[in-house]
């Protein structure tokens, strides 16, 4: 096999370095681990198409989880979605006890027992950053915690603990899903369970197994040139691999659909950034298969998705959305707010009432709709008029643009940085609508629109933000 190809990585990236951080053994990362799974693992692992794997991880689940996993699958297989801004769960009463006789923060200021659940101040990612201790029950054994890394849109990143159970739950989540388009899917021993794609010159990747779908198949690959052996390597190994479902987010999906190979998923997964409908059309396009786009973030995991296009639906966990506005008042029906998540999911992290930044108009029947992930920007006419970004991504969708960034500076100037779409009547719709034609700026690759979680709009005019 040849050598894997040397990278001059900046050092600051040292946490990417091939097997750095290489700890435990296979029995240990799977407890249920049987002979078919491992040589399944091995095979993955030493694949002689493989890019140059630089990380090894697993799920850690041991019996008890399954069983509790199983029961998961049961229980919400048909589960009805709750609404958000409904009425407070009955298990939130008992949140807020465990939290003011556990949780360091919340003991210091109800020592006289909680308040009705809606007096209770909404915390943010500032306060888990400031003090991310405080928020940790002081009764949970730490032994098994696993950690997750946020590197969040704004702010500093955030390394939270998180249980093996709750991450594997994700798994039972999203194979409701696939459900919900009609699709069956069952572990298919020739095939990849889940392939996992990134598009950046450094990441993670590895090869794993899922102990909560029969010890299927797991991988995480990057489709950067850099990441793979020989060309064509990459290909050969989706080709062989042939992924039961795909998922990432809108940026790799995309660079994903222009590589040339035949893959044949049962559904494709969307997350982390927004889904433009124009992406969500090439990728269904592409692959012949459903595209769902879930809405969550790694505080709070999976909280909504959107299996058809349309507003995103409240998973059934224990969790309770709420729509406020500015104030940390609930909107009504048809009003945006910002998205605001109570959780028990995490043992390690109770959430009580977590501003996630992220905002969205709450439909009449419980869902998320017209969910940007970022703060409401408004853009100006030169009269003066206000014009909300909401009818501007209607136009961008309505011309097929992929992906985008439209700023407003301080002068009024548009730019618009955008991949795909139809140009020249793109800008005359905004034209129309804003009495002022942006400066166009016409990118190949969603990717190119910068890392992380990208902002579609914004403005350096002072109240653009109301």
């Amino acid at each position: 096999m040849s050598e894997a190809p040397h990278h001059d990585h900046d050092p600051v990236l040292g946490e990417y370095e091939p097997f750095a951080d290489t700890a435990l053994t296979d029995a240990e990362r799977w407890p249920t681990l049987t002979g078919a799974g491992a040589g399944r693992l091995s095979a993955l692992r030493g694949h002689p198409r493989a890019p140059a794997w630089v990380h090894e991880c697993g799920d850690r689940l041991d019996a008890g989880d399954l069983v509790a996993l199983a029961d998961l699958h049961t229980r919400i297989h048909h589960a009805e979605p709750p609404e958000a801004g409904s009425a407070t769960p009955s298990w939130a009463a008992d949140l807020l006890q465990r939290a003011a006789t556990a949780v360091p923060h919340y003991r210091r200021a109800w020592r006289q027992g909680p308040p009705p659940f809606p007096d209770v101040p909404t915390i943010t990612r500032a306060d888990l950053a400031a003090d991310l201790a405080s928020f940790v029950p002081v009764d949970v054994p730490l032994d098994d915690v696993l950690v997750g890394t946020s590197s969040g849109s704004t702010g500093a990143a955030l390394v939270l603990p998180q249980h093996a159970r709750t991450i594997g739950s994700d798994l039972v989540q999203l194979r409701r899903l696939v459900a919900l388009t009609g699709t069956h899917w069952a572990p298919e021993p020739e095939r990849l369970a889940v392939l996992s794609v990134v598009s950046q010159e450094t990441a993670f990747t590895y090869a794993s197994l899922l102990s909560a779908f029969d010890l299927a198949g797991l991988a995480r690959i990057n489709l950067h040139p850099s990441a793979w052996r020989r060309p064509g390597d990459r290909e050969a190994f989706l080709t062989a691999m042939n992924p039961q479902v795909l998922t990432s987010t809108p940026s790799a999906l995309v660079d994903l659909a222009d590589l040339d190979v035949t893959l044949h998923p049962l559904a494709v997964i969307s997350g982390a950034t927004s889904l433009s409908r124009a992406a969500r059309d090439l990728l269904r396009a592409r692959w012949a298969a459903p595209v769902i786009d879930v809405y969550g973030l790694i505080e709070t995991g999976p909280v909504a998705a959107s299996v058809d296009g349309g507003p995103h639906r409240l998973l059934p966990r224990r969790q309770h959305v709420e729509v406020l506005d500015a104030k940390g008042r609930p909107v009504g029906v048809g009003q945006t707010g910002e998205v605001v998540v109570t959780s028990a999911e995490n043992p390690y992290l109770p959430l009580l009432r977590y501003r996630t930044g992220d905002h969205a108009r709450l439909t009449a029947d419980g869902a998320l709709a017209d969910l940007e992930g970022r703060v409401p920007v408004r853009f100006a006419t030169p009269d003066g008029t206000w014009v909300d970004a909401v009818g501007l991504t209607q136009v961008l969708q309505a011309h097929g643009t992929l992906a985008w960034h439209l700023h407003q500076d301080p002068g009024g100037d548009l730019t618009l940085r955008a991949v795909g779409g139809t140009e020249e009547p793109l800008l005359r719709s905004i034209e129309r609508l804003l009495g002022r034609r942006p400066r166009s700026i016409r990118l190949p690759r969603p990717a190119d629109l910068g890392p992380g979680k990208a902002r579609r709009f914004s403005s350096a005019l002072p109240g653009a933000t109301p």
